[in-house]
């Protein structure tokens, strides 16, 4: 199977879970996905991902994935301002509606793609 394809299901499978939450975790940089706590104070509206379980895979994250339930799956402002760290990728979505976002500092905004297999490499 391929590994943007089981990114999904496992992405789907956790969210479905923290439902109406929003649901937050780490990409390995073997794309495994390890879903964790989100400890935010309003985590139907934002997440706040667990700073002992990206401690815990600092050296082995890829990435950091969130859920946007019954919302627009495309990153929110708020999205936008926690991605200051730049060695790690982050993405947003909900069911099959993927996206990599990060920030251009030209443009000094958030942009956005949708996530693609070749993207995984």
């Amino acid at each position: 199977m391929e590994k943007l394809q089981l990114l999904k299901e496992q992405f789907k499978k956790h969210a479905a879970k923290e439902y109406p939450n929003e649901c937050c975790g780490i990409i390995t940089k073997s794309f495994d996905y390890i879903p964790c706590k989100n400890l935010s104070r309003d985590p139907v509206n934002s997440f706040v991902l667990d700073p002992i379980a990206l401690v815990r895979y600092e050296d082995d994250c890829w990435g950091v994935f969130h859920s946007h339930p019954d919302d627009e799956p495309t990153p929110s402002v708020l999205d936008g301002h926690k991605i200051a760290n730049e060695e790690y990728n982050y993405l947003v979505g909900w069911e099959d509606d993927i996206y990599l976002y990060w920030f251009d500092k030209d443009l000094q905004s958030t942009r956005f793609k949708p996530l693609e297999e070749e993207m995984l490499r």
